[in-house]
């Protein structure tokens, strides 16, 4: 089991990074390929910015896959959402 989890994420600009490490697209597969624990056998979390347009997070999501990377979690962004996305309970309009 590797010591830490693989994380590819998309940024609001729909920036890709590996970690912290930002990478192009093209360059994703082969720069997981280039990582220390690479396989193909281990799992890759892909997380995404809410304002990232579902087509762009399943275009990387098939990226990912064609380049025998199997092993995919979808996982939240950490952090609280802005309240003036989340309406409030009392505040529904009929």
């Amino acid at each position: 089991k590797p010591d830490k989890p693989t994380y590819v994420s998309i940024k609001p600009d729909l920036a890709v990074a590996i970690g912290e490490t930002p990478v192009k697209r093209v360059d994703l597969v082969r720069s997981l390929d280039a990582m220390a624990d690479a396989s193909k056998d281990r799992f890759i979390f892909l997380r995404a910015d809410r304002a990232v347009p579902y087509g762009d997070l399943m275009d990387v999501l098939e990226i990912l896959r064609a380049g025998g990377y199997a092993k995919i979690k979808l996982v939240a962004l950490e952090g609280v959402p802005d309240a003036q996305s989340v309406p409030a309970a009392g505040n529904a309009k009929p």
